[in-house]
Parts: C-alpha cells; structure tokens; sequence
C-alpha cells in the first residue's frame, strides 16, 4: 500500500503525483498497481496522463512504472 498526494492539473490534462510514500506493508508490486489505479483515476476525471513530480520514497518507482 502506499499514500498519495495528488493534484488534478485540468488545464495541462494531467494527475500530478505531488508525493508518494510506501506503506510498511507495501510489495514489489505495489508501484505497477498504483500506477495502474492512478491511470484510471486520470482517465475518469478526464485527464490524459499521469505525471510524477514530487517527493516521497515511492516517487521514482512510481515514475518508471508509469
């Protein structure tokens, strides 16, 4: 598992990931699974991509599975 902290960007059309942190329960997959899940939250706000810009120790796992 892991927290987020997410702006929706209307006007670039994009989620921007402002920070990710992993969970003490996280796995290896948890970076394809929240990038999968942050993708569709995009879609369904009608954003086209997703785009990693912050900080936190999940942020660059994050950014390669996107």
């Amino acid at each position: 598992t892991a927290r987020v902290d997410l702006k929706a960007d209307r006007k670039a059309g994009r989620l921007r990931v402002q920070a990710a942190w992993r969970e003490p329960d996280a796995t290896p997959e948890t970076p394809a699974r929240l990038a999968a899940e942050l993708r569709r939250m995009a879609g369904w706000l009608g954003l086209e991509d997703v785009e990693v810009v912050g900080k936190g120790d999940l942020a660059e796992a994050l950014e390669r599975a996107l």
